[in-house]
Formats: structure tokens, C-alpha cells, sequence
């Protein structure tokens, strides 16, 4: 095979992967609607009251309401956060809204807000 050939063919193999990765990524003719109600749902809030503070190792304990989004029953569990500054501000008794996700079996506060 001679150079010109090689960069033919390379050139037409990209060419055809770009036009596939854009097919692949494009949206046109899909009902998008949907995606609105899929991240509402991603960030339920659930109610709960901060029983414990431990801002040196990252974790909070909340006794919360059901957690709709895990499926878990109301009950006090200790919770890693996301962002240890997500406790800035909050103390032992503090009403709370607060959502919680669980990467790889680790129960995480993602968002922590004052009821």
C-alpha cells in the first residue's frame, strides 16, 4: 500500500467516526421533556434534624424522614458528605432539607440546606 493510499483510507476512517460520534450525540427528534422530571427527581429533598456534626472526618448524622430516592424508611443514620464545607453553619439540632445519593455503597449528603 503507497502513502496516498494510507492517508485515503485514515482519512475516510475518521471522517466516518466523526460523522458517527455526531449522530450519537445529537438530540434532534427526541422528546426531551422528559430529562426535566429525571433531574427533579435526582435531587429530592428529604426533611430531617442533625443529630451529629463530625466536620473532621466529613460525616453528619441526620434523623430523617424516608428517603424517597433510596428507598430507605425514616431513621438516624450517620451520612458521609460530599463536601465537608456542606457543614459550615450547622449545628446539633438543626432542621434540615437535604439530599443524599449512594456512589458505590457509601450513603453521601450532596446538598444541606436550613429548613
Amino acid at each position: 500500500m503507497n502513502i496516498k493510499t494510507l492517508t485515503l483510507t485514515l482519512l475516510l476512517g475518521f471522517a466516518s467516526l466523526q460523522a458517527r460520534a455526531e449522530m450519537t450525540m445529537s438530540h434532534q427528534g427526541h422528546d426531551m421533556s422528559q430529562m426535566a422530571g429525571m433531574e427533579m427527581a435526582d435531587t429530592t429533598m428529604t426533611r430531617g434534624v442533625i443529630s451529629r456534626i463530625d466536620a473532621a472526618n466529613g460525616k453528619v448524622g441526620i434523623k430523617h424522614e424516608a428517603i424517597s430516592n433510596l428507598k430507605m424508611p425514616p431513621m438516624t443514620m450517620t451520612f458521609r458528605v460530599a463536601d465537608p464545607a456542606l457543614l459550615e453553619g450547622f449545628e446539633v439540632g438543626d432542621a434540615v432539607n437535604f439530599h443524599a445519593t449512594n456512589p458505590a455503597g457509601k450513603l453521601t449528603v450532596t446538598m444541606l440546606q436550613k429548613q
